[in-house]
């Protein structure tokens, strides 16, 4: 139908008052644009119905496969990005789509292969080049990374991920100048990436450059332990603790060791704000007023990334999550918030029982990459306690250390997000 017939026809309805039929490239729109707004279930339903009735349409596949990997279907995404490779073989985004769901999958060299071919069929293709630079460092060719990184920045100069991954890699790579310069490149673009301000302190712990290194990351004062009051409603805080701790083991979203989360030996849900109980509810009632409290007591300083970004208004997220024995959260921390922090529901008898070896303790400083041998990062370590949130920049590094025994760890992970 050209539009010379749409035209006539859109007329035509008017007149009858009636519907035109809704053309596929319509629907494509429609729904790519329920993708982008976040509307999984209804992109995906959606994708579905378009790839019913065509089943060799690329765009259709090719965000299809999109929606399946943001639902965590990875098997069918990739069935359906695989087929659009068949049926539209120069695609190059699709190569790249195709990729990110094997890199997530911990299928490396398999990435390395479609973000290449992506490359091959679209040579000033940034994007491909970070994930190539990503599929790259996991098979340890940190220098081949630190290229295919490099080639991205060169292609876009405002690619943030790209600037703190060179970063990253520099540094696992015993480059600890070369990875200040690419932080510092980062900051340039966004004065509040937290990856990038994560891997400066390391580079300046790396460098033995301490007291810059302190700025960043003083553990005694950037740290904050806070006992949560008992909220209202509940007897005690043991009986607060019991509600929200069954709250969380029957929440819908509660996923065993979910590909899109770093943890292992345990259970993540989604955030739990999003459908919350009664417990949860008066949890987030008593955060909230914990974490303006805190907020009110930082002093204001324009020149460090966490002190001059003291947010009035803020956005929250819950997640949860149960640990076994052995089970973990690898370092890791929370780009695009502000503040982070943990609640701790319930705690194993482990914490306990042998201060040197830390069981079940939160430890920070520690990087997400295998540190070269000839460097020993700074780290601390906390010991959780039922009924205490833990409050801490949320560029810093932090993780679990495994613990044993039969008993649990649960506890409730929060982010604090400016609402500028």
């Amino acid at each position: 139908m050209n539009r010379a017939e749409r035209r006539r026809l859109t007329k035509e309805s008017r007149k009858k008052n009636v519907a035109l039929p809704i053309t596929h490239d319509e629907l494509i729109s429609n729904a790519v644009q329920q993708l982008q707004q976040g509307n999984l279930e209804q992109a995906d339903k959606l994708f579905n119905k378009l790839i019913s009735s065509n089943p060799d349409d690329p765009n259709a596949l090719h965000f299809g496969g999109i929606t399946k990997y943001q639902l965590g279907s990875y098997s069918k995404a990739l069935e359906l990005l695989t087929h659009a490779t068949q049926v539209a073989p120069n695609y190059a985004e699709v190569h790249n789509s195709q990729g990110i769901v094997l890199l997530e999958q911990r299928e490396f060299d398999k990435a390395r292969q479609c973000f290449q071919h992506a490359i091959d069929l679209k040579s000033n293709y940034a994007n491909a080049y970070t994930n190539l630079g990503s599929s790259l460092k996991g098979i340890g060719k940190l220098p081949e990374a630190c290229a295919a990184y490099s080639n991205a920045i060169s292609l876009d100069p405002n690619n943030r991920e790209a600037s703190y991954k060179l970063a990253a890699t520099h540094l696992a790579n015993n480059e600890a100048n070369e990875a200040l310069e690419a932080a510092n490149n980062c900051l340039a673009i966004d004065p509040y990436c937290q990856n990038a301000s994560a891997y400066k302190a390391i580079a300046f712990s790396q460098l033995q450059r301490h007291s810059e290194w302190n700025l960043l990351y003083n553990f005694d004062e950037m740290i904050h332990k806070f006992h949560i009051p008992v909220p209202k409603g509940y007897e005690s805080l043991q009986s607060f603790n019991e509600h929200l701790e069954q709250d969380v083991r029957n929440h819908e979203t509660l996923t065993w060791e979910p590909l899109e989360r770093v943890t292992s030996g345990g259970a993540v849900t989604k955030d739990i704000l999003l459908n919350p109980s009664n417990s949860i509810l008066a949890f987030e009632k008593t955060l909230r007023s914990a974490i303006d409290k805190y907020r009110d007591n930082l002093v204001y300083n324009s020149e460090h990334v966490f002190y001059s970004r003291l947010p009035k208004k803020y956005r929250l997220t819950l997640i949860a999550s149960i640990l076994k024995e052995n089970g973990k959260h690898p370092p890791h921390i929370h780009e695009d918030s502000w503040l982070s922090g943990v609640y701790y529901v319930s705690v194993p008898s482990a914490v306990n029982v042998s201060p040197d070896k830390r069981e079940g303790w939160l430890e920070f400083g520690r990087p997400d990459y295998l540190v070269p041998d000839e460097f020993e990062p700074y780290v601390t370590a906390m010991k959780p306690e039922e009924g205490t949130a833990l409050f801490f920049p949320s560029y810093y590094f932090h993780g679990t250390i495994p613990f044993t025994g039969s008993e649990e760890r649960i506890g409730i992970a929060f982010d604090v997000y400016p609402a500028e």
